[in-house]
């Protein structure tokens, strides 16, 4: 079972995918790339919040689909998107989850154009004093849903997003410390961008 926690940092994920297939264009999605693009491949620390609820994680970024999320004790879930797949584990139950990115709402991400046709994803640039936000609202299987990505508006920065399930209810996660990750180290890669035996039962 995915959880609330798990689920926002999924669909940040599923949405950095789908925006670096540059299937189509336009200046609002073209400026997001772009701001994507100079902050890739990072590795950050965050903090996220619902309601009273915090938790934080680390997560590295590479592109290509790669990606991997862990969150700190006691909640020690662990997300990794290897390009093909997306993997949860969950140490409470010992249960790993697959998910390929070309099924279900991932396909349907990975298909921009069509999304575009339908007006099931939009994306809208605003600037507030020294962010630059770019909101992004979709609609996957009827279920109207924003996420906001912020932006330094001079180091052009990532500093966090916030994901609305609806008018008043949202989970915000904040970049604590930011640095570029290097990618030249390919068995580094090939080793953070799976699974290992030790923290899933497949």
């Amino acid at each position: 079972m995915i959880n609330r926690y798990m689920k926002n940092v999924l669909i940040f994920i599923v949405i950095l995918i789908f925006l670096i297939k540059k299937s189509f264009s336009n200046n609002v999605h073209a400026n997001l790339i772009s701001l994507l693009e100079m902050n890739y491949p990072l590795e950050f620390t965050f903090e996220q919040k619902y309601n009273n609820d915090k938790t934080n994680g680390w997560m590295v970024i590479a592109g290509n689909g790669m990606a991997r999320t862990e969150f700190a004790p006691p909640n020690n879930n662990l997300i990794v998107a290897d390009g093909k797949w997306i993997m949860f584990y969950d140490p409470e139950i010992d249960r790993t989850t697959y998910i390929p990115l070309d099924k279900g709402i991932f396909k349907a991400f990975l298909k921009p154009k069509a999304l575009v046709k339908d007006k099931i994803f939009q994306i809208k640039e605003t600037k507030d004093n020294n962010k630059i936000i770019f909101t992004l609202n979709f609609n996957i299987n009827n279920a109207n849903q924003k996420i906001n990505l912020y932006f330094d508006k001079i180091s052009k920065n990532l500093l966090g997003w916030r994901l609305y399930e609806n008018l008043n209810d949202f989970i915000e996660v904040k970049i604590l410390n930011y640095k570029k990750f290097t990618t030249d180290n390919k068995k580094l890669l090939n080793e953070i961008f799976k699974l290992k035996e030790s923290e899933s039962n497949t």
